[in-house]
């Protein structure tokens, strides 16, 4: 396994969750109501896995690892691809604000919900995608082979700070998230 197998593995747990929370979308536009602990946990699910550990490994590793090889040529693509992850931890945040009145059938909550969801599933479809077919690939070329392996080594120690078995556990999650969504 290379180090940006394990960045491509964890992209298809996101497609997987992203595809969950388009048809939860899908629901709402059709008048039907998910139950609020379907976005409770999905709310977990993308500040856990999708953030502290996933963009923690993009952010604060691989984004500074090749922005100082780099000497700041690739400053705006790291910098857009940084405020992508900012913009997702927002609407996720907006999601989580929602869900109280959202739970009670306030219209407005529920329209704040539907909005910031849909610009979350969009906003991160775009960017895994970018990732996968742009970022990745230009990394893959820029950096050196004994750099690109010791990515594999702090990549592995990183994840392993959250639990051997987190991984494992967010599929699980991700199973769970699924499962209340066809309750």
């Amino acid at each position: 396994m290379e180090a940006l197998d394990i960045l491509i593995d964890e992209h298809v747990l996101i497609r997987q969750f992203l595809e969950i929370l388009s048809v939860s979308l899908k629901k709402m536009e059709e008048g039907k109501r998910p139950p609020k602990d379907f976005f409770e946990k999905s709310v977990s699910f993308a500040r856990e896995f999708t953030d502290k550990y996933h963009h923690f490994k993009e952010e604060h590793i691989l984004f500074n690892r090749l922005a100082m090889k780099k000497k700041g040529e690739i400053d705006a693509q790291v910098e857009s691809l940084k405020f992508q992850h900012e913009r997702g931890r927002a609407l996720i945040g907006e999601v989580a604000k929602t869900l109280e009145g959202y739970a009670k059938g306030q219209e407005a909550q529920t329209l704040i919900l539907l909005e910031s969801l849909a610009a979350y599933t969009s906003l991160l479809r775009q960017h895994v995608h970018k990732e996968d077919h742009v970022f990745y690939p230009m990394v893959q070329s820029e950096m050196p082979w004994d750099e690109y392996r010791g990515l594999l080594e702090v990549f592995q120690r990183e994840g392993s700070k959250m639990g051997e078995k987190f991984l494992e556990k967010s599929k699980r999650d991700l199973y769970e998230i699924g499962r209340l969504l066809l309750a």
